[in-house]
């Protein structure tokens, strides 16, 4: 990955770059930002979290923190626009989509524009967040430059919702063992707030708890209890960041079993109690 690429995120919240995308190339890359991946030219086949995709002009695929991405095989004149994100950028451009949503829209090839207009669209957000990318080196306009990234983030992340496709989606999904696992995820989305202990989600897809790990961590590294708990924090980052929502509606959303459970549980994830944390005011790493 571009040295310079990399250093930009963390300092001024993200950056883009064109690249033919050869470091993905035979070799699983575990992406240490959100990324957004559009498609100049060329076809690749990818695979990400253990999910084929192919890969052609005008296609976007949208990747969270921590995805692991494969290139199966790429084109010669292939090329890719590539935009990293901070987790605090992310996170602000999709404060507005439901967990639900975003679930069904990460990790999977949406096209880019059915027509020339809607095709013009998506390359604006491009060149706008290009002109942006090059005014972040002026520290005066950094704040502007992140709060218009959120922007455009956002009004992409809408045009996806609008045309993303469920059938479409759940097409791409051939091997058994990837199939359970989109499923589990899909089960995780929907049952996050109620259901956190992985027995639950092995009893709905009818396997073992030692299946279910199994599976979880050949397609993400993770264990399912890993998986669970990071997806829980993650939202509840989320929450208390972008509504004012009293802690103890959070603890009746999430169904926790009171305010001191809740505390310990997201100071253990995060480093922070949940008063520590709305104080602090940016997203934690984890």
């Amino acid at each position: 990955m571009n040295n310079i690429y990399l250093k930009k995120i963390p300092q001024q919240g993200f950056a883009t770059i064109d690249s033919s995308l050869q470091q993905f190339v035979q070799h699983v890359y575990q992406l240490q930002h959100a990324s957004i991946f559009y498609c100049n030219s060329g076809e690749a086949i990818f695979t990400i979290n253990g999910h084929r995709q192919h890969f052609r002009p005008g296609q976007i695929i949208i990747c969270p923190m921590d995805s692991n991405i494969l290139l199966l095989d790429i084109t010669s004149d292939f090329s890719a626009r590539l935009l990293g994100l901070s987790k605090h950028i992310w996170l602000a451009a999709r404060s507005s989509m439901s967990p639900e949503m975003m679930q069904s829209i990460e990790c999977y090839t949406h096209q880019g524009g059915n027509n020339e207009l809607e095709k013009e669209y998506i390359k604006n957000i491009f060149r706008q967040i290009d002109i942006l990318d090059s005014e972040a080196t002026n520290s005066a306009n950094l704040e502007f430059c992140r709060q218009s990234v959120t922007l455009a983030v956002n009004s992409l992340l809408l045009y996806i919702q609008r045309i993303s496709n469920k059938n479409t989606q759940n097409s791409h999904i051939v091997e058994s063992k990837d199939k359970t696992f989109y499923e589990f995820r899909q089960l995780l989305s929907t049952h996050f707030r109620d259901e956190r202990s992985v027995q639950f989600y092995a009893n709905e897809l009818k396997i073992t708890t030692r299946h279910l790990n199994a599976i979880c961590q050949r397609a993400s590294g993770q264990n399912a209890k890993e998986i669970i708990d990071h997806y829980t924090i993650i939202e509840l980052q989320v929450t208390l960041m972008y509504s004012h929502k009293s802690f103890q509606e959070i603890v009746n959303e999430f169904k926790f079993p009171d305010q001191s459970y809740l505390n310990r549980y997201f100071k253990r994830h995060t480093g922070y109690s949940l008063s520590e944390f709305r104080a602090h005011g940016v997203m934690v790493d984890l």
